[in-house]
């Protein structure tokens, strides 16, 4: 044997023995970019911790910011094997997840606490909701992990404090926003986070219904320096890991599948509560007023205005999501409404802002009464 080739064969050889046995490595697809928040705090630490967890035999290929799947196209992509893990927002592929969108209009209720929020939108989708678990069915995947984002507030390019400042203003929304949009004299637009930065620099949008997160995943405090700093809702029930279930099944073994299911909740409570919460709380303090960022108090008009809203929005979410073809709206609704009341009991006694206690609660509520064998 040349020399050459015996230098090849021993790489090989030496490559094979430090695999670990069924070492499998998984693909993570996301529209969402390398610095946004929800990747930093979330889905980075759950990667290396399932890995070392495997003691090597998952790893994975990262690919954020639009690489192999969009915001869009997600829900696609892990149906059809471009990646075995996605990020899917369920109000961009509104028609394919109507049924989940229950949950995504639920948005301006319960938004005061938005662990309870997320702990809640979590519980129903995966245990109260048959025909959301049959949308993830028929496009080859299952739910693996949700996340949920802090109270929105409106961030707009000039100065708005009352209804009569936001008339004819372009507002981007999404889903049930677009009613609060409407509430408060903005006209509504579907704007995806990823494109919000472009809308507002060219005027497409004044304004957006947004996360303060936002603020430093997409830059958006280069574009927009004013925030009406008052609670326009909480986005939930947002899919932060779909799995497909090709990849569960054939791809990896019972240990390997017993790992990522008990990796979830943390990454779940992470995303909701250091990415977004603890976020917001630095960037109103420290961030938001070094970039320049200004906020204002909300008028007595737009809190009116939004409270009349919330009053009306359970008729408003089951009427206007059936009419979409949503099946059984009012009984998930309801598991819902239910669901939000334990979970902010569990919210304010058990959790009191600890990420840990979080991921216990949705361990012991969610996933420990399913089988990740029987999904």
């Amino acid at each position: 044997m040349k020399l050459a080739s015996k230098i090849a064969a021993g790489a090989f050889m030496a490559a094979v023995a430090v695999a670990p046995a069924g070492a499998v490595e998984l693909i993570y697809g996301t529209g969402s970019g390398a610095k946004s928040r929800i990747n930093v705090d979330a889905m980075e630490p759950f990667f290396k911790e399932t890995t070392a967890a495997s003691k090597g035999s998952i790893t994975w290929k990262y690919l954020p910011g639009n690489q192999i799947v969009t915001i869009r196209s997600a829900l696609k992509g892990t149906r059809d094997g471009l990646v075995d893990v996605g990020m899917v927002v369920p109000v961009f592929v509104r028609k394919d997840l109507i049924n989940n969108n229950i949950l995504y209009d639920t948005i301006h209720l319960g938004h005061d606490d938005p662990v309870a929020a997320a702990g809640a939108a979590h519980e129903t989708m995966m245990l109260n909701c048959p025909n959301c678990d049959k949308e993830w069915k028929k496009n080859k995947q299952f739910l693996l992990a949700s996340y949920a984002g802090s109270p929105s507030v409106l961030v707009c390019r000039e100065p708005v404090k009352t209804i009569a400042d936001l008339k004819g203003k372009k507002v981007r929304g999404g889903g049930a926003s677009h009613r609060l949009v409407k509430a408060i004299g903005g006209t509504p637009i579907s704007t995806p986070p990823q494109e919000l930065a472009l809308a507002l620099e060219r005027g497409g949008l004044d304004c957006a219904i947004m996360a303060l997160n936002w603020m430093v995943s997409f830059g958006i405090h280069d574009l927009a320096k004013h925030v009406l700093d008052y609670p326009m809702g909480s986005s939930r029930g947002l899919a932060l890991m779909t799995m497909r279930r090709d990849t569960w099944y054939k791809k990896l073994n019972k240990e390997q599948r017993r790992i990522l299911w008990d990796h979830a909740p943390l990454a779940s409570a992470r995303a909701v509560m250091v990415a977004y919460m603890q976020l917001d709380d630095k960037y109103r303090k420290t961030i938001g007023p070094s970039k320049g960022v200004k906020f204002y108090q909300a008028g007595d008009d737009i809190k009116n205005a939004i409270k009349k809203l919330i009053e009306g929005e359970e008729k408003a979410i089951v009427a206007g999501i059936r009419k979409q073809g949503a099946k059984n709206p009012d009984k998930v609704l309801k598991a819902f409404l239910k669901n939000l009341e334990k979970w902010k009991k569990i919210s304010q006694s058990e959790i009191k802002g600890n990420v840990e206690a979080y991921a216990k609660a949705l361990k012991r509520e969610v996933y420990d009464k399913i089988d990740p064998e029987k999904i």
